[in-house]
């Protein structure tokens, strides 16, 4: 999974360059993602990694442009966002996971971590307390 996590890593980092959005959403997915295989990519974020997949080919390549280019030039820029943050939140749930090695599930019965529980019974320390009145 790491091989995984450092792909989307890269494509994270390409979309947040200063090109244009839709051109950074296709050099992220075609430089680092597309290559991807789909046992590659962990069973829970697979959903989503194929909507990405198939919507980055929805449309037929022309003589002058690939699939990727022509799908991609024909969302709307809310289309085009709404793939771009889909890249950057499997990409989270990639991190999480690498970082407190807890197992990637589909989400159901997910709950937050314990710092965020109260029924936990993990002490906030008296400043962070304060701070929040």
């Amino acid at each position: 999974m790491c091989h995984v996590a450092d792909k989307f890593y890269a494509a994270v980092r390409t979309l947040t360059t200063d090109a244009p959005a839709k051109q950074r959403l296709i050099c992220a997915y075609v430089d680092h993602l597309e290559s991807l295989a789909e046992d590659d990519v962990p069973e829970a974020i697979r959903p989503r990694f194929e909507a990405l997949r198939q919507a980055m080919n929805a449309v037929p390549p022309t003589e002058k442009e690939t699939a990727v280019q022509v799908s991609v030039r024909k969302m709307s820029p809310a289309e085009a966002g709404r793939f771009t943050r889909s890249i950057l939140l499997m990409f989270t749930d990639l991190v999480r996971v690498k970082s407190t090695g807890e197992r990637l599930n589909s989400g159901d019965g997910v709950k937050a971590p314990a710092y965020n529980r109260p029924e936990a019974g993990v002490r906030v320390p008296g400043f962070l307390a304060r701070s929040a009145m």
